[in-house]
């Protein structure tokens, strides 16, 4: 009822035909959401795992994209792609050059896709937890 309350006090109408009221959990935006936290969509994950191995740069970048939509459950993302971003330095959009592996980058792809499958929980934050801002100097990462 507060929620209900909170929505008309800002002036926000609600489709009922498309809320979900009462659950447990729901997926929104490829996510799954519930009171533990958020995860990536089990399907989604799915997809992934069984994205075959890029055989050109415009599908190695498909491959990044979805792996990237999941970038805040995957530990340390960056430092593990870096093998790969190697390959789309001055790459056009739809390039089809094809991409050389080499172990290095052959291993990145498959540790990418071996972590989304063990992604982090994402908790939600508690409002009277105190925040702490680490911010790095890293040449291979962000943050």
């Amino acid at each position: 009822r507060t929620v209900l309350d909170k929505f008309k006090h800002h002036g926000l109408q609600l489709n009922i035909d498309k809320c979900v009221l009462g659950r447990p959990q729901v997926t929104f935006l490829g996510h799954t959401i519930s009171k533990e936290g958020i995860r990536p969509l089990d399907s989604k994950v799915q997809q992934i795992r069984a994205f075959p191995q890029p055989r050109t740069i415009s599908q190695l970048r498909r491959f990044l994209g979805m792996i990237n939509f999941y970038r805040r459950s995957i530990r340390h993302i960056a430092t593990v792609q870096k093998p790969l971003n190697k390959f789309l330095h001055n790459s056009k959009k739809n390039d089809k050059t094809p991409v050389k592996w080499d172990p290095e980058s052959l291993a990145a792809f498959n540790k990418l896709k071996d972590m989304l499958a063990s992604a982090t929980l994402l908790a939600h934050p508690r409002q009277e937890a105190q925040l702490i801002l680490h911010c790095d100097a890293s040449d291979t990462a962000i943050g």
